[in-house]
């Protein structure tokens, strides 16, 4: 009886691989500006002072960017999800859920939070401000498909992006130079994509056939923007030597 488990077990890993993943680009990656009340702004250095450089945020592609494999054999992911914050940030800084997953947020700071949640782009809240004290934790659901942001009354800079849509599959952690791996897979083609600020920056199809499989996503390039419907072409810009006699007078 345990000789035949074994031989099973044995079967099965011999038909699991793994798939190597590399993010690119991530240096150009750029987080959105956020508008801070002027009550906040001397302790966040926002105000000219000549002694002090104002330096604009940066990105981390281990804490802010988050990666995702579906496919057919890749089971969705429904249990809760647990999202630790901690120095004013949560990590990954998008989550992906499917809806209807209870989010727990784990607040891991000193301070207290009230967290709340808002459609991206919005203002309007989805979920009522509630004050999360240090070292506990608050759970909330999100009933509906769509991109969330998760904000703190007390943090105005907090920014937390939650994407609820169908085929979330396995989340996959990078590291801090945008390497990650997915252990386990049975043959066949799978999704990866990339996102970044509740946006999918890159997606990349790949087939896993009896070896070892790598991909990788390019994230640097911001995603085009839709043109408006009947929206004209935009115009090509002039020749340098059109410029030039513009400026002359001719």
């Amino acid at each position: 009886m345990v000789l035949t488990a074994l031989v099973i077990v044995s079967a099965a890993s011999a038909f699991a691989h793994d798939l190597r993943g590399t993010l690119t680009g991530a240096d150009a990656l750029s987080p959105a500006a956020r508008a801070t009340p002027a009550r906040w702004r001397g302790a966040f250095w926002e105000v000219p002072n000549g002694a002090l450089a104002i330096t604009a945020p940066r990105s981390n592609v281990e804490r802010d960017v988050a990666v995702v494999l579906t496919g057919a054999t890749i089971a969705e992911s429904r249990q809760p999800v647990t999202v630790p914050v901690e120095g004013g940030r949560c990590r990954p800084g998008t989550v992906l859920l499917s809806p209807g997953t209870t989010l727990t947020l784990d607040n891991q700071d000193l301070l207290a939070h009230e967290f709340y949640v808002v459609r991206a782009g919005g203002d309007d809240r989805v979920v009522a401000a509630e004050v999360t004290s240090s070292r506990t934790r608050r759970q909330v659901s999100l009933p509906a498909a769509g991109t969330y942001e998760l904000r703190d009354l007390r943090q105005p800079t907090f920014r937390c992006w939650l994407v609820a849509g169908p085929g979330q599959g396995r989340v996959l952690q990078p590291n801090a130079a945008g390497a990650f791996t997915a252990t386990g897979l049975e043959d066949g083609p799978y999704t990866v994509k990339a996102y970044f600020e509740g946006v999918e920056r890159a997606s990349a199809e790949v087939t896993v056939a009896g070896r070892e499989a790598a991909v990788t996503l390019a994230i640097g390039a911001a995603p085009a923007a839709p043109a408006a419907p009947g929206a004209a072409p935009a115009a090509a810009p002039a020749a340098p030597e059109d410029n030039h006699r513009r400026r002359r007078g001719h």
